[in-house]
């Protein structure tokens, strides 16, 4: 048995959210729906734009959505990341003590605490600009072997792919699961994570991979093809694919087999998130032991809840309604 569900390695962030239009995002010269990296100044200058902005925070970075999820859901959690002892990197700290999240937050004074500035337009997409502050400065020196050792799986996301050192970082933790036989979980992020790094995460997919979270458009730069046959060249891989499809619902598929998730009905308000919550979902059913349509069904639970409002948190409602699929 091992002592630990589920550990991550991932950047440690603060959600920073804001309701705009979408002649702000033209203004600001970005690309709707999709992760801008920024350095601190551009991020202080936009944030500066919207000072007189309602602001949400919570806990940011991709696998730490999916870990606070899993752990409201009462699985036992690890999560290592960086972050600077300033305001925001307490308040990280406290938020994962209270989640009862077994927590190995390396300080660093060199950079502040990353920061994701999430902008909502009225259609619900959300434009992130990211900055990774102390993130990038996580290395292997701060990687949690024994507990990645000791859990049923080892999740991380295509965001840590950033740096030299957070590769390596990432490569030493992967060497461990796998010396210890713990289940990998690959979330590639983001289409412009995607883009980037395409060769390396078809390379992961193709050697390391056990689980693979895509949604449509960061299937389609993977292979160059369509979702439902990237889902197949990932299966055939021999790892379980799972292609989130939007209001599509969602395409499961290990070696031959494909189930067709049907998306939850939902009014929405802020995709912030939903793909994270959707990996926590199905990653929840999969430790619980359940097949893998009933997976599918509580991610898409999961998933609709936290895009009909603002906010990266999934309600008490949807939690319950999780634990019983």
């Amino acid at each position: 048995m091992k002592t630990y569900d589920i550990t991550s390695v991932c950047n440690a962030l603060m959600d920073v959210l804001i309701e705009i239009d979408d002649a702000d995002i033209k203004r600001l010269g970005l690309t709707k729906g999709v992760m801008h990296l920024v350095d601190s100044q551009r991020q202080k200058e936009v944030l500066e734009q919207f000072k007189s902005k309602t602001k949400v925070t919570e806990l940011g970075g991709s696998s730490m959505n999916a870990i606070r999820t899993l752990a409201s859901l009462g699985h036992k959690t690890v999560f290592a990341g960086m972050v600077n002892d300033d305001e925001f990197g307490n308040r990280i700290r406290e938020r994962m003590t209270s989640l009862g999240i077994k927590s190995f937050l390396g300080g660093h004074n060199n950079e502040s605490t990353g920061t994701c500035l999430i902008l909502i337009t009225p259609d619900g997409e959300r434009t992130m600009n990211t900055n990774l502050g102390a993130s990038r400065l996580y290395d292997a020196t701060h990687i949690p072997h024994k507990e990645i050792s000791e859990s049923q799986v080892f999740h991380f996301c295509g965001y840590q792919w950033d740096t030299a050192d957070q590769k390596k970082a990432l490569k030493s933790s992967i060497e461990t699961a796998h010396k210890h036989n713990t289940i990998i979980s690959f979330d590639l992020a983001d289409p412009f994570v995607v883009d980037r790094n395409r060769d390396d995460f078809v390379s992961l997919i193709e050697s390391e991979a056990d689980i693979v979270f895509a949604n449509r458009e960061e299937a389609k730069l993977l292979f160059n093809t369509t979702p439902e046959e990237t889902a197949r060249r990932i299966a055939a891989t021999g790892s379980i694919a799972v292609v989130k499809l939007g209001a599509d619902g969602a395409l499961i598929v290990k070696g031959k087999e494909e189930f067709r998730i049907s998306p939850v009905p939902t009014q929405v308000v802020d995709t912030t998130a939903a793909g994270d919550m959707f990996a926590a979902g199905f990653l929840h059913g999969f430790l619980k032991g359940r097949d893998l349509n009933a997976c599918g069904k509580i991610a898409a639970t999961l998933a609709s809840d936290v895009i009909s409002r603002v906010g990266a948190a999934v309600s008490i409602e949807a939690l319950e309604a999780a634990r019983k699929i």
